[in-house]
């Protein structure tokens, strides 16, 4: 019997439900239906915590540098995730300009020497584009000891080895829902639930306005948890996965004011690993 026939009718014109599998299948559908309901009335009633959110960078791209001024004019802290083997190849950071990045308080990541998709590749390429990334990183002088895959795309064998190569964590890609869904994730927990596949919304592109990202950091503030931001160039429109200088300038203002009403705190992904909790009124710089 399919589904749709869970009602049947006797001779006489009375209707009784079917066979215990139909009755089964009409519980689990009202026990969802509750659940869903009593999810969506405790979401709306429950006040706004403060959500923890974390500005990153990856690939080594050249005109990243074009958010340094606007990260030290509203006294945020971002992570750039580096991929070891661009560094001074052009359209790329060169080691001068990361130096300068660090300098201002800025995390340097680990993400792989060349930028390659790790699942499927042997566990010896595997090993030498996550540990020697990280290598050479360690002997230009950055601290590195947080790490995130090229696409978010890992196995089992990339995920030991992120951890057996001394990073503390990992990012993935998605986990967290974009679109509303009461019963979905909204943000990572903290501590995070697997610091070798940290969740995100997936990478941040041109179609995702303001209005857009705001409603995933308010999210997160429902859950008083995590939430990171993922770019990749800062420019007008020059690549799908890109924000304008402008948008991102006002993304910042917004997260200041946000910040500055104790409502988020924004910290590099060291900081959130290692625990830091500055006041949730006012962000600790260093």
């Amino acid at each position: 019997m399919s589904a749709v026939e869970i009602l049947r009718t006797e001779k006489d014109g009375a209707r009784r439900l079917g066979t215990r599998e139909d009755q089964a299948v009409l519980v689990c559908i009202g026990a969802c239906l509750v659940a869903i309901l009593i999810a969506s009335v405790l979401l709306a009633e429950r006040p706004p915590g403060v959500a923890v959110v974390s500005i990153e960078f990856d690939d080594t791209l050249a005109d990243q540098l074009s958010a340094r001024s606007l990260l030290a004019q509203h006294r945020m802290h971002a992570t750039f995730f580096v991929n070891s083997g661009r560094l001074d190849r052009p359209g790329y950071l060169t080691v001068a300009e990361l130096r300068a990045l660090a300098s201002d308080g800025h995390e340097i990541g680990g993400h792989t020497v060349d930028h390659v998709r790790l699942p499927g590749l042997p566990a010896r390429e595997q090993r030498r584009q996550i540990c020697d990334d990280r290598r050479a990183l360690l002997a230009l002088g950055f601290a590195v000891s947080n790490f995130a895959y090229p696409w978010g795309a890992h196995d089992s064998v990339s995920a030991g080895l992120v951890r057996s190569c001394g990073y503390d964590s990992a990012r993935g890609a998605g986990g967290l829902g974009l679109l509303a869904c009461v019963l979905c994730a909204r943000a990572e927990t903290l501590p995070p639930r697997d610091l070798a596949a940290t969740r995100t919304p997936g990478s941040l592109r041109r179609g995702h306005r303001l209005p857009s990202i705001q409603a995933l950091v308010r999210r997160a503030q429902q859950e008083a948890g995590w939430m990171q931001l993922t770019f990749h160039h800062v420019c007008d429109a020059c690549e799908e996965y890109s924000i304008s200088r402008e948008d991102l300038s006002t993304l910042l203002g917004w997260l200041a004011e946000e910040r500055d009403a104790g409502r988020v705190v924004v910290l590099t992904v060291r900081q959130v690993i290692h625990g830091a909790r500055p006041p949730p009124r006012k962000l600790a710089v260093d």
